[in-house]
């Protein structure tokens, strides 16, 4: 009974001693505030719409806060390499800016953005074409669940494509898909096409039903840096998507990426968080029933 009561002693005092030396501890991460630019223009009549926002500590409660104190100038250079002011009226929303009227672009020309912090930090957009629009000749579901787009793909220049799919029902998006592609495989082919998911789901969501009425596709023709900013969000969202982490292949996934685009900070010459984009868009509603 002796060595009982001893051993139950011993076992108080390791217990004691454990807990006395456990204490929190509060790791402070140094925080340097990102800008985070993301816009685009295109060949369609309307206003420009650009968000300004910055990167905020873990702990904050909030993903970003937006800066509301930015001026934003829109540039355009024509074929002869003429330069001009768009525009610098901006109207500001919680982080958005919006040009005061719609602008109408010229396919051939350039453009590109410079915003300008309080502080004085200058950030410029990377000058982009507004390349040739390429209509969608016709659009057809294959298996239920795959859109097929055809199109003609220009010859003699390397095309890079964005091409979102949503679905509405009643007016309502239900459900929204975008990929990207080249044109290595089908260069110059008149008859050439790309393919889309419907559904954007996870495979949890495999057997959740989608009602919808109307099917909104639109095509863009953009430049390389744009197609590689929106290739790299596309991996981004695949690795996020994936099943738990537990699975031994998330060895191999795809890591989180910087969506660094075409935007570079011009003191440091770093290219920061965002993107400007240049669309040439063509776009299509039709009816549907599923």
């Amino acid at each position: 009974m002796k060595s009982i009561y001893i051993k139950i002693i011993a076992s108080s005092l390791l217990i004691l001693c454990i807990s006395s030396c456990t204490k929190e501890i509060s790791v402070d991460v140094p925080h340097e505030p990102q800008t985070i630019i993301f816009g685009s223009i295109s060949n369609e009549i309307a206003p420009v719409s650009i968000r300004i926002q910055q990167s905020v500590p873990l702990q904050d409660s909030s993903t970003s806060k937006p800066v509301n104190d930015a001026s934003v100038s829109l540039y355009a250079k024509d074929t002869s390499g003429n330069t001009n002011l768009v525009t610098d009226d901006f109207v500001i929303d919680q982080g958005v800016y919006t040009s005061a009227q719609s602008i109408s672009t010229t396919i051939g020309h350039s453009y590109w953005i410079e915003v300008r912090l309080n502080d004085g930090t200058l950030f410029k957009s990377k000058e982009e074409l507004l390349k040739p629009v390429v209509p969608i000749s016709n659009t057809k579901i294959k298996n239920g669940d795959i859109l097929e787009i055809e199109f003609s793909d220009p010859g003699n220049d390397t095309n890079f494509y964005k091409f979102t799919v949503a679905l509405f029902n009643e007016g309502q998006l239900v459900s929204s898909n975008t990929s990207q592609s080249n044109d290595v495989v089908f260069d110059g082919k008149e008859s050439a096409s790309v393919e889309v998911d419907l559904f954007r789901l996870q495979e949890d969501d495999e057997d959740i039903a989608i009602i919808y009425n109307e099917i909104r596709v639109t095509f863009c023709n953009i430049n390389f840096d744009s197609y590689q900013f929106y290739l790299n969000q596309s991996l981004q969202l695949e690795a996020n998507d994936s099943e738990s982490s537990g699975d031994p292949s998330q060895l191999f996934a795809t890591p989180p990426v910087n969506l660094v685009g075409n935007i570079t900070n011009s003191s440091s010459n770093k290219v920061v968080l965002g993107n400007f984009t240049v669309n040439a868009i063509s776009a299509i509603n039709q009816p549907s029933s599923n």
